[in-house]
Order: C-alpha cells, then sequence, then structure tokens
C-alpha cells in the first residue's frame, strides 16, 4: 500500500485529533512537566481551520487508502534579535502511527514540511522541539540532519544558588 503525504483539510481533522492526541498521550508519559489541558475534537478542529487559514503555517498528513497516518505541522517564527536569520520554520508536531514507524512516513512528512519552508523568503532553517527524555524522536531528527543548537533547563523553585568549590 502506498502512503502518499498531502496538504491537511479541515475534513482531515478527526484523524488529526487522534494522532494529535496520540503525541499528547506520549509526551506526558515522557515527562510530568508536560502538562495535558483537554481539548475536545470539535475545539482542535477549529484551530486546525484557523491554522490552515494562515499563510506561515502549514499541516501535511500521511494517508494511506483514506486514512490518515500521519501528520506534520510547522510554522514561521521570528529570531530572537540575537539571532540569525530575522525568520525560522519551526515543526510543531511529527506523528505516525506506530504500527506504521520504521518505514519512510515520518521521512517523507519531514521531506515535504521541509519543502514548505524552502519556498518561505528569508527562511533558511528549521527548529525543532523535542523532549530531553525521548530518544527515539530525537535520534529520528538527527538522522534527517537536525543538530543541537540551544539546550533549555529546567527547575523548580525555590531554587538555591551553591557555591562552587
Amino acid at each position: 500500500m502506498t502512503v502518499a503525504v498531502r496538504p491537511a483539510t479541515p475534513a482531515d481533522g478527526p484523524g488529526i485529533y487522534r494522532a494529535w492526541e496520540a503525541v499528547r498521550t506520549h509526551n506526558t508519559s515522557l515527562d510530568n512537566r508536560v502538562g495535558y489541558a483537554p481539548v475536545d475534537e470539535p475545539e482542535f478542529s477549529a484551530s486546525l481551520r484557523d491554522m490552515l487559514a494562515r499563510p506561515e503555517s502549514v499541516a501535511l498528513v500521511a494517508e494511506e487508502d483514506g486514512h490518515v497516518v500521519g501528520f506534520v505541522s510547522g510554522g514561521l517564527e521570528a529570531n530572537q534579535p540575537d539571532r540569525v536569520p530575522e525568520r525560522h520554520a519551526t515543526i510543531g508536531y511529527l506523528y505516525v502511527e506506530p504500527v506504521r514507524r520504521r518505514n519512510g512516513i515520518a521521512r517523507k512528512l519531514f521531506e515535504a514540511v521541509a519543502a514548505w519552508a524552502e519556498k518561505q523568503e528569508g527562511v533558511t532553517h528549521l527548529e525543532m522541539t523535542v523532549l530531553a527524555d525521548d530518544k527515539d524522536a530525537s535520534e529520528f531528527w538527527r538522522s534527517v540532519g537536525f543538530t543541537p543548537f540551544i539546550q533549555r533547563l529546567w527547575a523548580p523553585l525555590p531554587v538555591v544558588a551553591r557555591p562552587r568549590g
């Protein structure tokens, strides 16, 4: 069976919602600092429609026999004032159904979102946030050319500075 990657449409809302819920469940299982805010399917579908209407956003689906088996979302963001270039593309979520992983679907989705990003004026790179404990995701992103740039650290309050010694 052939998997096709295509732009998402509002009709894909239910399939993308199920996949998005799976991503969120996975992320909360890895790290308790990731919250699980309830979002119902109609609310998600309304947000998807809004996102699809914005030229600075993209959502793509991997479809097999009319069934959404994966998706990727992305968008354009302004960089911090001390970073170049002025804008970059980010990948919000990438998901492939577990039984269909390691068959090139994630790579197809990534290549499609990268092709979209290359067409955006002034955009020369992509950024992606990955949970530190998500080893499979980190391995995938490195396999398609991502390298660490900025490490984001976290500490609960109160933070007490301890002298080095």
